[in-house]
């Protein structure tokens, strides 16, 4: 049936791809689809390219259950045939998990507004985190880094949630829920004010998994 189609598709970046960057991953895909030959869109010009979208790319380093792309098709092809082609031919590591078709009127990329993560840590000596005085302060101030300079800012009101899961020893699992999308803020960074703030809590060791992202309060698919 001939057209033209955007597909949602939601993958998994495990232990074995976490050190693979947004960059590299981009080559990655772009060789995936020449491999894979779907009737994908490619832009006009000198120097076409496919016409997708990756939302919001997780750091270096960090595992994922919850990544997103969206990817224009000039064929329909059916949402299960999209998952077994595209894990016949993408490397250890990345498996893609769900696909659909979108319809008008689905979330926006550009609505991300917040992203939940699980962070394991383990901390220099056995103690239990003040996580309710934490929350309670009034402003959680830190240095955050961009592109151009480091500046100090408010983390508080871009902390949506934060909670102990489970905590053995020195071992600790803490749900962070934050800003993301246009502004987004790294749960490493939550954890670096939970060191400037709570007497303590020094981290020997922390890994970072995605297990949320959300438009508007809702998951994109």
């Amino acid at each position: 049936m001939q057209g033209r189609y955007t597909y949602r598709l939601k993958y998994a970046k495990t232990d074995a791809a976490r050190y693979i960057s947004h960059l590299d991953f981009v080559r990655v895909l772009n060789r995936t689809l020449r491999r894979s030959n779907f009737p994908v869109t490619y832009t006009e010009g000198f120097n076409p390219h496919t016409v997708m979208t990756v939302a919001s790319p997780i750091s270096v380093g960090v595992t994922s259950e919850c990544e997103y792309m969206d990817i224009d098709m000039d064929d329909k092809v059916s949402p299960n045939e999209v998952i077994s082609r595209f894990n016949e031919v993408f490397p250890i590591g990345i498996r893609v998990l769900d696909a659909k078709i979108l319809d008008e009127g689905e979330v926006k990329f550009k609505h991300i507004d917040s992203a939940r993560y699980r962070v394991e840590i383990e901390m220099l000596t056995e103690m239990i985190p003040n996580i309710r005085d934490f929350m309670d302060m009034e402003t959680i101030i830190v240095s955050k880094k961009s592109k151009s300079a480091v500046k100090d800012v408010d983390l508080k009101p871009d902390i949506y949630g934060l909670k102990i899961l489970s905590q053995s020893g020195k071992f600790i699992s803490l749900e962070i829920e934050a800003s993301s999308g246009n502004y987004n803020v790294k749960p490493e960074l939550v954890v670096e004010a939970m060191k400037k703030y709570i007497d303590g809590f020094d981290v020997e060791f922390m890994q970072v998994h995605r297990i949320g992202l959300y438009a508007k309060g809702k998951e994109l698919m």
